[in-house]
């Protein structure tokens, strides 16, 4: 496949990672054999950032917003903007290999295909575990299993598809129908994460698939625009509201009522021993927030073709 493609990349104050990082975008792109693109969305950057796109990266189509309005909304904006069914959505910390678009896109062959992501390292070579997402419903709660790259590029090598609960929001390639067909992020995840995982888990719930292709990768870098501007404890605290969010929302009925609720109940006594403020915080914003979770559950089953159990038998075969 020579697809249309269009890189959709977010930018929040983040001039010296988009100098840092874009080179090797558009070197990719030269090197993809089909016809491809970049649009960056400026989401209320008070630094330099337009400045540097406007004069350094003047192929880049530039959407701006006037003021910061958070990573989905920069998403939705970039693809509403884009003019092809395949996207490659980027965080601006990321960089990338020169080989890495054709074999994502073949995936694409497949009409079921929703998302693939690459390979994921971080600055000093290590694998990151979320390249590839394997889940499991355990202790009340789904737990990421670990997974061994040789034996994925092994798996791989003899023509086999590597499933993955959901592709990194930070590097992945979608099928732009299907994704506005999810109306793209969920808005209750605002401002950042756990909105990929959620997309994914919605996709296959719809029989929609996404996968993991280890023989090309990422570098994802250590410190990207939401660290660099946002305080510690803040994002320790809405990554532990988000969690809940995303759990009370997909575990079936049985597994909140005899696992997850007993065993959040238990972790929340230990929290409240120690007077862990954090943690306590992030339970209490996810209690204000489930009117929510619970009309975003019923518009979830609504579209639901398989459960949330047959799917991770899927990605865990």
């Amino acid at each position: 496949m020579n697809e249309l493609i269009t890189v959709v990349i977010p930018n929040f104050n983040g001039a010296h990672l988009l100098r840092k990082n874009l080179p090797s975008v558009i070197s990719a792109l030269k090197l993809y054999s089909g016809g491809s693109s970049i649009v960056v969305v400026d989401d209320g950057s008070v630094d330099d950032s337009l400045a540097v796109l406007n004069q350094e990266f003047p192929q880049v189509e530039v959407v701006v917003h006037d003021e910061n309005k958070g990573f989905a909304e920069a998403i939705h904006t970039g693809v509403n903007a884009a003019k092809t069914e395949l996207l490659f959505l980027l965080n601006s910390d990321v960089e990338v290999q020169a080989d890495i678009f054709a074999p994502l896109v073949s995936y694409f062959d497949d009409p079921n295909t929703f998302s693939v992501n690459p390979l994921i390292y971080d600055e000093q070579g290590k694998v990151k575990r979320h390249s590839w997402n394997l889940r499991q419903f355990k202790a009340g709660s789904l737990k990421l299993i670990d997974w061994n790259l040789s034996d994925a590029l092994s798996r791989r090598s003899k023509g086999e598809r590597l499933p993955t609960a959901y592709a990194h929001g930070g590097s992945f390639m979608v099928r732009k129908s299907m994704f506005l067909a999810l109306e793209g992020f969920h808005p209750i995840y605002k401002p950042f994460y756990s909105e990929d995982y959620d997309l994914g888990l919605r996709a296959w719930a719809r029989g929609w698939k996404s996968y993991f292709e280890p023989s090309v990768h990422i570098v994802h870098q250590s410190l990207g625009s939401i660290r660099s501007n946002v305080k510690f404890n803040y994002v320790k605290c809405i990554r532990r509201r988000n969690r809940y969010i995303l759990e009370w929302m997909h575990l079936s009925k049985s597994q909140l009522i005899f696992s997850a609720i007993p065993f959040s109940l238990l972790q929340l006594l230990g929290e409240l021993v120690i007077f862990d403020r954090v943690n306590l915080k992030g339970f209490y914003l996810f209690l204000k927030k489930l009117p929510e979770v619970i009309k975003a559950r019923r518009d979830l089953s609504k579209h639901q073709i398989q459960s949330l159990d047959a799917i991770l038998k899927e990605i865990n075969r």
